[in-house]
């Protein structure tokens, strides 16, 4: 995931004449000073302070961190899977926590369940299928594209969902899967079972994995219908911005969207239904459908960070991560709600605990 941000970054600096803030070479240099830990461990990071790892239930290997010094002991969720995740273990729940600083990406708002966005994928690999069109999905290369291959494995097997060619155009989630793959002991025990069984539920008969450029390019060559799953998952760069420019324009084309997408950005743009685009300095009219779900989302929304802060019940909560509008909400129901003290902290300030 550096190696990648960091040519991303490296990009973007390109083009804003400035400096990116670290580079492929400062990657191998981090990594070597990566320790492993396991979680429910308690590891000295210095005098008299101890860090603890439990399992966040968000992407495989996720933790929130505790940090216990001077008497107190402090939470941070990082990002907080939601209740029950797909993939991973429901998330763990410390007790005896001081103070909580609890992200709030989806403080001010529920996701659909899994069963609706299950229906809202089969209906659009259906009108796909039907239209012969093509399917668009921006996709996060962690944790979100190997929910969806992993749903669509299941639709082609049960019937659900006519069997069309699906292409995953991502060297990243390429590579990410493969790990899932190989940490079957950090996935949910129906899909460590599947597993060790010798069943593959991130792969499908109808699944092709472009690693490389040409083959990438060569998706462009095959007829429709097709499913194509791509990087980024809000289209702020990788291969999903050159499917979208060729496809974007087409009426029989829907753009599913089944991740966050952060102001400003084009994924945002096109969620939000503006008409026109520009995508790497060329104007794209949009005639494709677009649509949105997320019940796939990895992230607690605000039911799951309500219920995580009632059981943690700490004495006081910070929200940080969201949104001005989802954190200040967030906020004010754990405080109406909970009546714990809870503080929404500006850039800059300090507070002594």
């Amino acid at each position: 995931m550096l190696v990648d941000s960091a040519a991303i970054m490296a990009h973007e600096a390109k083009v804003c004449h400035e400096s990116p803030p670290y580079e492929a070479a400062d990657v191998g240099r981090a990594s070597e000073t990566i320790t492993e830990v396991s979680y429910n461990v308690p590891v000295a990071v210095g005098e008299h302070v101890h860090v603890t790892l439990y399992n966040a239930g968000h992407i495989i290997g996720s933790a929130s961190v505790c940090i216990e010094a001077g008497g107190k002991r402090v939470l941070f969720t990082g990002d907080l899977g939601r209740t029950p995740a797909v993939l991973v273990p429901d998330r763990e729940v410390p007790k005896d926590i001081d103070v909580l600083v609890t992200e709030s990406v989806y403080g001010n708002r529920v996701h659909h369940n899994q069963a609706e966005s299950d229906d809202a994928l089969a209906r659009a690999v259906q009108r796909t299928h039907a239209e012969k069109g093509v399917l668009l999905i921006p996709a996060f290369s962690l944790e979100r594209t190997q929910i969806l291959l992993r749903t669509l494995e299941r639709f082609m097997g049960e019937g659900k969902a006519p069997s069309v060619p699906v292409f995953m155009d991502s060297p990243l989630a390429a590579k990410v899967t493969e790990v899932y793959r190989s940490n079957p002991e950090y996935l949910r025990s129906e899909i460590k079972d599947a597993i060790k069984k010798g069943d593959d539920p991130f792969s499908f008969p109808s699944l092709r994995v472009t690693v490389n450029k040409e083959a990438s390019e060569l998706i462009d060559k095959e007829e429709p219908p097709k499913i194509i799953i791509a990087g980024a998952g809000m289209s702020h760069g990788g291969r999903i911005r050159r499917h979208e420019l060729l496809y974007l324009g087409n009426p029989s084309t829907t753009l599913l969207m089944v991740g966050y997408q952060v102001a400003g950005s084009l994924g945002r743009r096109l969620k939000d239904g503006q008409k026109e685009v520009e995508i790497d300095g060329k104007r794209v009219r949009v005639r494709a459908t677009v649509a949105s779900l997320d019940g796939y989302s990895a992230h607690a929304d605000m039911n799951d960070l309500m219920k995580f802060a009632e059981e943690v019940h700490p004495k006081q909560v910070f929200v940080v991560l969201g949104e001005t509008e989802a954190a200040t909400f967030l906020a004010q129901r754990i405080s109406g709600f909970l009546g714990i003290p809870v503080d929404v902290p500006r850039e800059g300030e300090t507070y002594e605990l």
